[in-house]
């Protein structure tokens, strides 16, 4: 045994270049297998610490609970911990803006990623810690022990159910200041304050409209907040929109619990280095099976010939594996540091390298499958053939005279030398399919990231969740509605910036509709929570429109009815249009109607936010349907993204609604949405204005640009790698071509063939190898694609939209990749090629090995 073991590193120290290539094989593909783990599961846990520390630990908010909601939320059989608070309402000031105000506690804050900064907690219902930004937007004095004026708002279900607003005027003494980090803000917009809590002996506002607000975490943790969060929904009946998902933290954990992609990457990686290692085996066997036959002739058993195979094997999945691992640390350790370090810095955290078992152990059996998966044919070849056989191996080539016609039409096409390129693939077919499905991975990939299908996708998004090139509003959670608007003189700085196409400006508000037990879908009540009663209210999203939105816009979503009447009053009623429909997000997943049948002339009762002698009520008005909206009015329209009932109408009956003209959206068109010069004079006005919020397209775009530049980076170094291992392949099997037609190639170098011929012999052998992989990779890449465009239109289908997108041929990127696979092709052409320009026909000729 221990001479068949000298033998086998004999063979690997004799061909250097081979047993090199063999284990860079094994290096590859163990590297990116195991840096592929350990970068991401690094990039998981490193996000998920760094965002339980910005965004805070919890995974659900109870939102405006009853107390019995809150106890049932503690006794619930999935929740670890529970923490809670008074929702006391809103602090509001003269010029619109509002902070929720609640009662403090201490493990709150923590778990809200908020500390207190300067001062202490409240100890009375006399003192308020707030919100640093807070100060800052309402202008108050950050000064401790100051006085601060302002007015409690708090909206409440009486004994009926009827919505109602309380409001008291109320002095604060400043005792603390808190704040969260900044980049809470880019995900979440919230302010907060805190005073003592109602108790008994001191109540802000009366003690029967007291909710409360919890912190949930699952004893399951972080994996499917969105599946736990519609369970709990489900088990307990809180309401859609009393059970909110801590949504920064959800967003930066979504990738813990992995993802189709990564598992195609580590299917191609394996795939690509198996079959790498695998041609350089087959190679290397071709070039053995002489000696292999003399070893035999002189008594070698089958099971020594295998044993030398094996023993080489071995030898190069362990240096190929220590290599590889050693290697992955390394490239997995620059890679780490050098991703969200800004993020990191934010949260005062350093990134760490996560290595566990599992990617060690996954990495090793890549490369013990590769290496297995390269040996079971050489070995099973190799056992087949007698030791006659053996001596006597060439390769031989097929005749031909069956495909004369096509044979002619080639020589026609490429000439004499073009057609015996062509068909010198066909003299190992094994070693030709492999080259070029090697190839075709990497187009397949190619073709399929840079479709221009990708794009399009992403702008028709980029358009559903952005109605207008900017879009200015008041952000609901910092804003009171009653005192905010956007005057004629805001609109006509807008008008005047050159690059302004148009300004649509809309009233928009949450309101309260009025419906009986029979009239509406019994899901809709349970999906919201709703409590049955006979009578029943719930909010709803109101609109006013001008008359030239809804003369061009709005009527191309007429369901049933028709606008003529939109802008008068019949038989006293104020006529409105009605978007009937919810979307269930929590269980089907698909638009659902509101009321179970609503028709022109329909009369609804609603009531809308109002001030009257300086008091917010809630003001009645029935109105009369005139028409109702289609489903995609919420995706292609101007839906609101709560997607719940809206009830729309003209700017004609603005005064006798809420009082006066008021806007409260501005949706702006621009010659060229994405000049930055025009968005940031826009966005000057907008910043100028108390708690206006800006977005706008150029903006949506540039956030989605880093993640994919991130996805385009990692796409490219497989690309670059699997075409890298392609062009070695191709090397391979053309240089093993040429060395094993040495004596043909001499011999008809000796008859005439110059070196200009074999050159075009090779090159059209080579171009070829690309025809056949671009076909292949073509073929995969089509069917992926239609399957995308297939996923994307199901999907949307939900929302309304029959058709979201369609398959477009990727013509650019055929091309593209084509030449880079020409390109490939030939590299391992010329390189492979070098040595037979010098050769000597004689030597050659002569040559038998």
């Amino acid at each position: 045994m221990g001479i068949y073991f000298k033998m086998a590193i004999a063979y690997l120290r004799k061909n250097k270049l081979r047993t090199l290539l063999l284990i860079l094989g094994v290096v590859l593909g163990i590297l990116l297998v195991f840096s592929l783990n350990v970068i991401e599961n690094s990039k998981d846990k490193n996000d998920l610490n760094a965002s339980q520390k910005l965004y805070g630990g919890y995974h659900v908010e109870g939102i405006d609970l009853k107390l019995e909601d809150t106890k049932k939320l503690k006794d619930d059989k999935n929740v670890s911990k529970v923490t809670t608070v008074q929702n006391l309402g809103n602090l509001v000031d003269k010029k619109g803006n509002s902070i929720l105000l609640k009662s403090s506690d201490k493990d709150y804050l923590i778990r809200k990623s908020s500390k207190v900064i300067k001062g202490r907690l409240p100890k009375n219902n006399d003192e308020i810690v707030i919100e640093k930004r807070a100060l800052d937007s309402m202008n108050i004095s950050n000064q401790i022990n100051s006085i601060v004026n302002l007015t409690v708002k708090k909206e409440y279900k009486d004994s009926n159910g009827n919505n109602q607003i309380h409001t008291v005027d109320k002095s604060f003494k400043l005792v603390g200041i808190i704040e969260k980090p900044e980049e809470y803000y880019d995900l979440v917009y919230e302010l907060e304050a805190f005073t003592y809590g109602n108790d008994e002996n001191n109540n802000i506002i009366p003690n029967d409209i007291v909710s409360y607000d919890s912190m949930i975490s699952f004893k399951s943790g972080w994996k499917d907040i969105k599946g736990q969060s519609a369970n709990l929904m489900e088990r307990t009946g809180l309401g859609r929109y009393n059970c909110i998902m801590n949504v920064p933290f959800m967003t930066k954990t979504i990738d813990l619990e992995g993802n189709q992609d990564d598992y195609k990457k580590e299917i191609l990686i394996i795939v690509t280095a198996t079959i790498f290692i695998f041609n350089i085996f087959n190679i290397t066997l071709n070039q053995m099976i002489k000696e292999m036959g003399l070893l035999r002739l002189m008594g070698s058993s089958k099971k020594n010939i295998k044993a030398i195979i094996i023993y080489q094997a071995l030898i190069i999945m362990i240096v190929g594996i220590i290599l590889g691992l050693v290697v992955g640390v390394i490239y997995s350790y620059i890679g780490i540091n050098n991703y969200n370090t800004s993020f990191y810095e934010s949260a005062k955290i350093k990134a760490k390298l996560y290595i566990s078992n599992k990617d060690i152990i996954k990495a090793i059996l890549v490369g013990v499958f590769s290496v297995i998966i390269s040996c079971i044919i050489p070995i099973i070849k190799i056992s087949k053939i007698s030791p006659i056989e053996a001596i006597r191996q060439t390769e031989k080539v097929k005749a031909y005279s069956e495909n004369y016609k096509l044979n002619r039409v080639f020589t026609k096409i490429f000439g004499f030398y073009g057609l015996m390129g062509i068909k010198n693939i066909g003299r190992n077919k094994s070693r030709a399919i492999i080259s070029m499905i090697s190839i075709a991975l990497g187009g397949y990939v190619f073709i399929t990231t840079f479709s221009s299908m990708q794009d399009e996708a992403g702008y028709k998004i980029e358009n559903i969740y952005n109605k207008y090139d900017v879009t200015m509003s008041f952000v609901d959670a910092v804003s009171d509605l009653d005192n905010l608007t956007y005057t004629d003189n805001d609109i006509d700085k807008i008008k005047k910036i050159d690059g302004v196409s148009s300004v649509n400006k809309s009233y928009e508000v949450s309101a309260i509709f009025n419906f009986k037990k029979d009239e509406v879908n019994k899901e809709f009540t349970k999906y919201n929570g709703i409590k049955e009663n006979n009578t029943m209210e719930y909010d709803m999203n109101f609109k006013i429109y001008q008359n030239d939105y809804i003369n061009k816009t709005l009527k191309n979503f007429i369901d049933k009815g028709d606008l003529t009447d939109i802008g008068k009053i019949t038989d006293g009623y104020i006529n409105v249009v009605v978007y009937n429909y919810f979307y269930d997000v929590a269980k089907d997943h698909v638009y659902k109607n509101v009321f179970k049948d609503i028709n022109p002339g329909d009369i609804i009762t609603i009531k809308i936010p109002v001030i009257e002698n300086g008091k917010s009520v809630y003001k009645e008005n029935k109105v009369r349907v005139c028409a109702t909206l289609k489903p995609d009015w919420a995706f292609r329209g101007d839906g609101g993204d709560r997607r719940n009932l809206e009830i729309m109408t003209s700017s004609n009956h603005s005064i006798l609604l809420i009082g006066e003209q008021k806007y409260t959206r501005l949706g702006i068109s621009l010659k060229d949405p994405y000049n930055k010069k025009v968005n940031s004079k826009i966005e000057e006005i907008s910043n100028r204005i108390s708690s206006s919020r800006f977005e706008s397209k150029l903006n949506f775009r540039e956030m989605g640009k880093a993640e994919a530049e991130e996805y385009l980076k990692s796409q490219i170094s497989i690309i670059i790698l699997v075409l890298a291992i392609a062009g070695i392949n191709i090397f391979c099997t053309i240089r093993t071509n040429l060395l094993m037609r040495r004596r043909e190639i001499s011999t008809l170098r000796a008859i005439g063939l110059s070196s200009k011929n074999m050159r075009k012999m090779v090159v059209y052998e080579a171009l070829a190898y690309a025809v056949l992989s671009f076909i292949i990779s073509l073929v995969l890449s089509l069917v992926n694609l239609v399957g995308f465009v297939n996923e994307y239109n199901k999907a949307y289908k939900n929302f309304g939209i029959e058709k979201f997108m369609a398959f477009t041929f990727p013509l650019k990127e055929s091309i593209t990749f084509f030449i880079i696979a020409i390109i490939v092709c030939l590299i391992a052409v010329v390189i492979s090629n070098r040595d037979f320009k010098k050769l000597n026909i004689i030597e050659g000729i002569k040559d038998n090995d």
